[in-house]
């Protein structure tokens, strides 16, 4: 009769889990982000988390406004959205606060002397992985129609 061998089981157990890993972290959407995302996750969690919330949540007549596929951040270009960030608002920005904010909402502060354009821009990117493809689509088209110095 056969002995049964527990640890060489175990052996091919432990090699099974491992190699499927990589298989279920890729269903459930867990791949880790690539380095300007990161970044940018970074700075959005450090600067804009408590005031425009996370990736999922709230609607386009939220202020201060959220950045997610549900807000409505996707409708503006990019040289708009570096200029809030930059200056803490603009013309548009300063209407919307009149007609939407509540009294203790708080203001978007300038960071044109905390964070380089390099950080705006891995700040936007990451702020563009919630979008949906379609929202990148067309803030994309919005960009090249309104800032035609950037080229998209």
């Amino acid at each position: 009769m056969a002995r049964f061998d527990g640890g060489k089981l175990k052996g091919l157990g432990l090699l099974l889990v491992l190699g499927l890993l990589p298989a279920c972290a890729a269903l459930v959407g867990t791949q880790p982000l690539a380095p300007d995302l990161r970044r940018g996750q970074e700075l959005y969690n450090r600067y804009c988390l408590g005031c425009h919330g996370g990736p999922t949540g709230g609607s386009m007549l939220d202020y201060p406004p959220r950045h997610n596929a549900s807000g409505h951040t996707w409708h503006h270009p990019d040289c708009q959205l570096k200029e809030i960030i930059k200056n803490g608002g603009d013309e548009m920005t300063a209407m919307m606060r009149r007609m939407m904010a509540p009294a203790d909402a708080p203001k978007m502060p300038a960071f044109k002397d905390t964070l380089s354009d390099a950080d705006i821009e891995a700040l936007l990117a990451f702020i563009k992985s919630w979008w949906t493809e379609d929202q990148r689509r067309h803030q994309a088209q919005v960009t090249r129609a309104q800032c035609p110095q950037q080229g998209g």
